[in-house]
């Protein structure tokens, strides 16, 4: 099989490869889509970090969507000939880069009929990063969960601000939390976001702000607080906040705008990132900084496995119902001999607010 191997200079190496074999827990794919993942804005892509980074000059495409090949022992829930998506176990071989992919089953999920493998592309590993952001990190509760169902019903305000709503992470963090009652979704991003709006509610105080209509950092601070108080939330504060770009300046701004005392439990203010830090330099001493890992539903422990597992089966739910999308993609020309462009695009910044796919059955050469 063709198999495409990213290196240091984002320049790419197509190999000829066997096509390998599931072992127990994982699926074997034929990949008909695989996306490049944009982890903060787009221009900052995980899939050409790697090779930077880590040294690891590899194929790191982890997104996939395609038709089950084989399954291996111990594999529940999928047979040859299934239409999935898929998040590949990061830093490990069998990626997304390739004719054929190799996925653990919990992080495998069915994908619908009405839903193409270009839209699933984009799903895996920016849903499930926002889930365990959103559910696992701020402990918001899960869509299927009681308190959210009460919410809905009642209206209770969880007032929650999403930094980055051109990410796919800020994207698909404001469906979910959408699909979880989470209102009013305070989201900052630009006139690249749009696509975004009919996810949100403003009878229910949710709103884009543009952060380039602001002047100054203390402006668009000013104008997130008002946001979240003309949302109606308790108190006027906001407790929780996601940013998906993670610089620190961004976190440092997002932390002034939740800055505040801690509740009568003494819980404080909450950020999460996805850039693994817990102190910036600046960043106001009342919020606590922590981040999110979304390899966690890749760890041995069987309970981070049902992680991948609940979320996989929400995500196909929620494809087939519709209060989840794909993240607006554009497609590369001539399969895996297109790679090196594409990751080039998301470096530079040239491709933004959008993913880059790619479909290696249209490699030269290629099987079929």
């Amino acid at each position: 099989m063709k198999e495409a191997i990213v290196r240091k200079d984002t320049s790419v190496e197509i190999v000829d490869s066997p096509i390998p074999k599931p072992g127990p827990g994982h699926v074997l794919i034929k990949v008909i889509v695989a996306d490049h993942f944009p982890l903060a804005w787009p221009a900052q892509a995980f899939d050409w970090k790697i090779p930077i980074h880590f040294g690891r000059e590899m194929n790191t495409g982890d997104d996939i969507s395609g038709i089950v090949e084989a399954v291996g022992e111990d594999v529940v829930g999928f047979h040859k000939g299934d239409r999935v998506a898929a998040f590949h176990e990061m830093m490990t071989s069998h990626g997304a880069f390739a004719e054929y992919a190799i996925a653990p089953y919990y992080t495998t999920f069915h994908i619908p009929d009405s839903t193409s493998f270009e839209e699933a592309a984009t799903v895996p590993l920016a849903a499930y990063t926002s889930a365990c952001a959103l559910f696992q990190e701020l402990e918001l509760p899960e869509p299927w969960s009681p308190r959210a169902k009460a919410a809905g019903k009642e209206g209770i305000k969880r007032p929650l601000i999403i930094y980055g709503a051109s990410t796919a992470t800020g994207a698909f963090a404001i469906k979910l939390a959408a699909a979880a009652n989470v209102h009013p979704i305070i989201t900052v991003g630009s006139k690249r976001s749009d696509f975004i709006k009919p996810f949100l509610d403003e009878n229910k105080g949710d709103v884009l702000i543009d952060y380039t209509a602001y002047a100054t950092e203390e402006e668009l601070i000013k104008a997130i607080q008002e946001a979240v108080k003309k949302g109606g939330a308790p108190g006027g504060r906001c407790w929780k906040a996601y940013d998906t770009v993670s610089e620190d300046k961004t976190i440092r701004l997002v932390s002034k705008a939740i800055a505040g005392p801690p509740n009568p439990a003494g819980q404080k203010p909450k950020i999460t990132n996805i850039f693994l830090k817990t102190e910036v330099e600046g960043s106001d001493p009342s919020v606590e900084i922590v981040f999110s890992m979304v390899g966690q539903v890749h760890y041995e422990d069987e309970n981070d496995k049902l992680i991948g597992v609940t979320w996989g089966a929400a995500f196909s739910r929620g494809l087939r119902e519709g209060w989840l999308t794909s993240h607006p993609y554009t497609l590369g020309n001539n399969g895996l001999e297109g790679l090196s462009e594409g990751l080039k695009g998301l470096r530079d910044g040239k491709i933004r607010a959008q993913k880059f796919l790619t479909r290696p059955n249209e490699t030269p050469g290629a099987r079929d």
